[in-house]
């Protein structure tokens, strides 16, 4: 008897290109990443410190990954020290993680 292991291919690819797109050579000014999918939407919010944006090249990288999707990235700016005002909480206290979470920052240093 042959076991069949089922794999969730589209959630695997859909990681793959948010890892590929965000964690492999990640911005140093990057805090923090969460998303939700609503059907075919995801929405991506990345906190960074404030001053800084992401690259057009990483947002049109992330969008030609994530082609089957509606994707929206909405950037939020934070101070190191609003940042690492909650050290030692789970939740961030200036704004609230979406749905999955992909990436986050202990402190900044």
């Amino acid at each position: 008897m042959e076991n069949k292991i089922e794999y969730n291919v589209e959630y695997i690819n859909t990681h793959y290109a948010l890892i590929s797109s965000f964690l492999i050579k990640a911005d140093k000014n990057v805090l923090d990443i969460s998303y939700n999918v609503d059907e075919k939407k995801m929405t991506i919010q990345v906190v960074l410190l404030e001053g800084f944006t992401l690259s057009k090249e990483r947002t049109d990288n992330v969008k030609e990954r994530l082609s089957g999707f509606e994707v929206v990235i909405t950037e939020l700016y934070l101070t190191k020290d609003q940042f690492n005002e909650n050290k030692g909480e789970w939740q961030p206290r200036y704004y609230k993680w979406l749905d999955y979470l992909l990436f986050s920052k202990a402190e900044v240093l």
